[in-house]
């Protein structure tokens, strides 16, 4: 995705990055989002390479929700069950995932491969069962 497409998606300019930092960047966040799509071997693309348009755009989306919490260490949670105190750090990754799954659900639901729908809590960890015995 270059940086043009990104600000066609989003609105957003990303042009303060180098290329390298941008390609790192894309990279990364490709992989989170197939990570959580239960997509093993990455998004999927046509024979060029290219990400189909509505995967396109919810990469996009992805990348600047990530962007946006991006330094961010989470906020710390604390939740009390009878005599015991559970604290826990949020994952930006998952709370970025989790700002775009109502916006795009759709486009979630078309790619994913994970058996049952995905959902972020805080706490929870999905993960697929199918991409895990694959």
């Amino acid at each position: 995705m270059t940086q043009d497409d990104y600000k066609l998606w989003t609105g957003e300019d990303a042009s303060s990055y180098t290329t390298t930092q941008w390609t790192k960047s894309v990279t990364g966040a490709s992989n989170r989002l197939a990570s959580f799509l239960c997509l093993p071997d990455g998004l999927p693309t046509d024979q060029q390479g290219n990400l189909p348009a509505d995967l396109e755009q919810l990469l996009a989306n992805f990348i600047a929700q990530v962007i946006a919490r991006q330094g961010s260490t989470g906020a710390v949670e604390s939740k009390h069950v009878r005599n015991f105190t559970i604290n826990f750090r949020e994952s930006t990754a998952a709370n970025a995932f989790a700002s775009i799954a109502d916006q795009y659900g759709d486009i979630i639901e078309q790619y994913s491969n994970c058996k049952l729908a995905f959902a972020v809590e805080h706490g929870k960890h999905y993960f697929c069962e199918r991409c895990a015995n694959a």
